[in-house]
């Protein structure tokens, strides 16, 4: 009897595909292996991903045949596959867009494939006429792709002699030539074979009477490092010198005397085989491990609010200790990898090199070389931190899965699909995996405090600092009244601008935030307000100082800045508005002698720019960091005393149902960021609203108020976490036709939903890359979800399969953030 596999193709197009498995292949096929079959008129090849194997054959077709087996073991689990249809099936996209999110690229061919010769190798002849074609072929055009090789030795299916000359060591694919990523190397500072023990310190200490320098650099390395105690810590070769006042050439003489040695490792990485020491908890931290630990017992998920500096790092060490012991796995999801370095050191410190990293300056080997590690063998990595993409590793001893910042917005994937929430998700992996799901945060969000407060997620709280460290005092500065009474020295309000003053004085470090980069928002004209625009976008032009040009931050295009007005030809042009580059412009007219620093997207575009700058922030060398949103993640620096939030009106004036928790979250976070230790913390809120009542909300700490305060407001609108909502953004270039199609799809859902079809409407930016949008927004019932979004699906399956939508692009987004 035939056997057939249902196959998913990395391709956006709905569905799975069925085709037939050759008699040889049938006992090697099985479901979560790689194998190449052809698809579309043009006959193009594919690694597809099986799904299951079976005895149907498709009706009505003959089905095509399997042409290759790509692999010898499955590359994907039955969880993975399973998690890979929950998500297919709750964010309305395709199983080929999931493989293609989850599969590191160099596990997913097609025909566009690019083949290389291997580095190093010269052209073996084989005396296989089709590989030797194959190899002269690279020799002279240097890479084919896929497509390109099946017509050059006339196979419809090249991959077997691909596979026989990539096993042989003479081709890769191009992918795989990526320049590796290297991470960021520091010196360690150790004792040498000359000065271990206590006896040959003291003998060096006699030694080094007449070299005084020499004598108190050796030390000051005793003090710092704590060499002689039981609780000994590593030190920095930069660390060591400039907090002992040396010269590298001091610490180089004591380097060829064997007193001392440098070590030179991936940054945050600990000696190879050195495991830490478990910190001591706090009374508080103790007692939010010990509700956790309860919650689990009724509850797989649990919700833990802690208060920003409250320590939940360490609890979160504890229970992953515990997880390890039993010998299953952790995963540890941050929002932005880049920004959570200080993490990844503490976790690493501790565990050593049980922790894996996976994020997106990996290359495409290094994730693969990751995933196959994790696949056969899964205690090689017990620990993986990781951003969102890391919730599709192949995890096969999953006990739990924390997910730090859970309210944070970037655990949710926009563009392109699957647009999944990674704080979702995790939840249901955990699940297939019988295991337990932490939600960590200070300011969580509604949706996880409603599940916690009705029974559906356990809930444990943090509410103290650790080491007895204070909530920073708000300050909150009127700025009308502050232009009134002439106390503003440009952007700062007199109170600001003092404290920061003193701040410096006190060697003490400040953060300044101002969610707006580039230098000014906009120009105008003062004559009749004319303001540039985008020519392909419904958005005005951000001025960016640094190259002096006006950018789009829709589509990234960039124009010349104008010389007169394009609509009555008026030279009165003036920068309006407040940008990060701004500011710190500002800031160094204002304290000159202060080192200032901004951290934005425009700063740290480079693969190590803003490790480079939090390493110099750490480091002390800068006093002031000026930033967006970025510096309200991840940052734990103890010299930082003072806060400013500039311009806080403009948080809360965005059109969204989110806008205020949104802003209470970020307002929350950067004033986190101060009085984290024993020196006590300020935060100056400046805006013309200042009497908002999120703002009192964030002057109190107030989490719970702020639900309070929200949550009778979505109820009364019956938005989430009372409903579950789908956005829909329609795109085309012709305005009149997306109208069209917006007001026919909103027209052919509103029998069976009524007024919970809200829209069509343009939204605030109404026309993005030339295309013009309508938005069309439903409001899901919890208790018929499932049903009412297999309706939406069946809707826009037929209303956009022919003319005159078909043309028309539509974009569901389920649980928009």
């Amino acid at each position: 009897m035939p056997t057939y596999a249902d196959i998913i193709l990395p391709l956006a197009v709905p569905g799975t595909f069925t085709y037939e498995v050759p008699e040889p292949a049938c006992g090697r096929v099985q479901p979560g292996m790689r194998v190449v079959v052809a698809f579309g008129k043009g006959r193009k090849l594919y690694s597809g991903m099986v799904l299951c194997k079976h005895d149907q054959p498709p009706a009505g077709r003959s089905p095509q045949p399997v042409l290759e087996v790509l692999d010898e073991h499955p590359v994907a689990t039955p969880a993975q596959l399973q998690l890979w249809q929950t998500i297919s099936e709750h964010y309305l996209c395709t199983l080929g867009e999931v493989m293609v999110a989850a599969l590191p690229s160099a596990l997913v061919l097609s025909s566009n494939t690019r083949l290389v010769a291997a580095p190093g190798s010269s052209p073996a002849w084989t005396g296989d006429n089709r590989r030797d074609i194959l190899l002269d072929a690279l020799e002279q055009r240097h890479e084919l792709s896929l497509q390109e090789a099946g017509q050059l030795i006339g196979l419809k299916n090249p991959m077997p002699v691909i596979k026989q000359l990539m096993n042989a060591g003479a081709l890769q694919m191009a992918e795989e030539l990526e320049p590796a990523w290297k991470p960021r190397l520091q010196q360690y500072v150790v004792l040498g074979p000359e000065a271990q023990g206590e006896t040959a310190l003291h003998g060096w200490f006699d030694s080094l009477e007449r070299a005084p320098k020499q004598l108190h650099l050796l030390m000051r390395y005793i003090e710092l490092s704590r060499c002689l105690t039981d609780d000994p810590r590593e030190v920095r070769r930069e660390e060591l010198l400039k907090r002992s006042g040396a010269t590298a050439a001091e610490l180089k003489r004591l380097c060829e005397r064997k007193v001392f040695a440098l070590e030179e490792r991936a940054a945050g990485v600990p000696a190879e085989g050195r495991v830490g020491k478990p910190a001591v908890l706090s009374q508080a931290q103790r007692q939010a491990l010990t509700d956790i630990q309860a919650a689990f017992t009724s509850r797989p998920t649990v919700l833990l609010h802690g208060v920003t500096a409250s320590g939940k790092t360490e609890v979160y060490m504890e229970l992953v200790q515990e997880v390890l012991d039993q010998g299953r796995q952790v995963l540890y999801l941050l929002p932005e990898i880049a920004l959570t370095t200080q993490i990844i050191g503490r976790l690493r410190a501790r565990f050593g090199g049980r922790v894996a990293v996976f994020h997106s300056r990996l290359s495409q080997r290094e994730r693969t070389e990751l995933w196959m590690q994790l696949l056969h063998d899964p205690g090689s990595h017990p620990v993986v931190v990781g951003a969102r993409s890391a919730l599709f590793l192949p995890f096969q001893r999953l006990g739990l899965v924390i997910v730090d910042e859970e309210h944070d917005p970037s655990y949710k994937q926009h563009d392109p699909s699957p647009r999944y929430n990674a704080r979702d998700m995790a939840v249901v992996l955990a699940g297939l995996h019988g295991a337990k799901t932490l939600l960590g945060s200070a300011t969580p969000c509604m949706e996880s405090l409603y599940n916690a407060r009705h029974g559906k997620y356990g809930f444990a709280s943090l509410r103290v600092r650790y080491g007895d460290a204070v909530l920073p005092a708000i300050v909150k500065v009127d700025l009308a009244e502050m232009h009134k009474k002439r106390k503003m020295r440009g952007s700062f309000s007199e109170p600001l601008a003092t404290a920061l003053e003193l701040a410096l004085s006190r060697k003490e470090q400040a953060i300044i935030f101002r969610n707006r980069r580039g230098y000014a928002p906009a120009w105008q004209c003062d004559t009749c307000g004319w303001i540039p625009e985008c020519a392909h976008c419904d958005v005005s032009l951000t001025y960016h100082k640094s190259d002096h040009g006006l950018r789009c931050h829709y589509c990234g295009r960039g124009y010349a800045p104008p010389e007169c007005c394009a609509a009555c030809g008026s030279t009165r042009l003036r920068m309006v508005g407040l940008g990060t580059e701004k500011v710190e412009e500002e800031l160094a007219l204002l304290l000159p002698e202060a080192r200032i620093a901004r951290m934005d997207q425009d700063t740290t575009r480079g693969k190590h720019g803003l490790q480079r700058l939090l390493d110099r922030f750490g480091q002390g060398d800068i006093d002031i960091l000026v930033g967006t949103q970025m510096v309200t993640k991840g940052l734990d620096f103890h010299q930082v005393t003072l806060v400013g939030i500039l311009n806080a009106d403009s948080l809360m004036r965005f059109p969204d149902l989110r806008s205020h928790e949104r802003a209470f979250q970020l307002m929350a976070q950067v004033a986190g960021r101060s009085g984290r230790k024993h020196d006590p913390g300020t935060v100056f809120i400046q805006g013309r609203d200042i009497h908002h009542p999120i703002i009192d909300l964030v002057a109190r700490h107030d989490v719970d108020g702020m639900y309070a305060r929200e949550l009778p407001l979505r109820e009364a609108h019956f938005y989430p976490p009372f409903s579950r909502m789908v956005r829909m953004v329609l795109k085309h270039r012709d305005a009149t036709r997306v109208q069209a199609s917006a007001q026919a799809l909103a027209e052919a859902l509103k029998p069976a939903l009524g007024d919970r079809v809200l829209g069509p409407e343009p939204p605030p930016v109404a026309r993005v890359r030339d295309k013009h949008l309508r938005v069309v927004l439903l409001k899901l019932s919890r208790t018929a979800y499932r049903s009412e979004k297999q309706h939406l699906a069946d809707t826009l399956d037929r209303l956009f399969a022919e003319p005159p939508h078909r043309a028309v692009q539509v974009q569901v987004d389920v649980d928009p953030l």
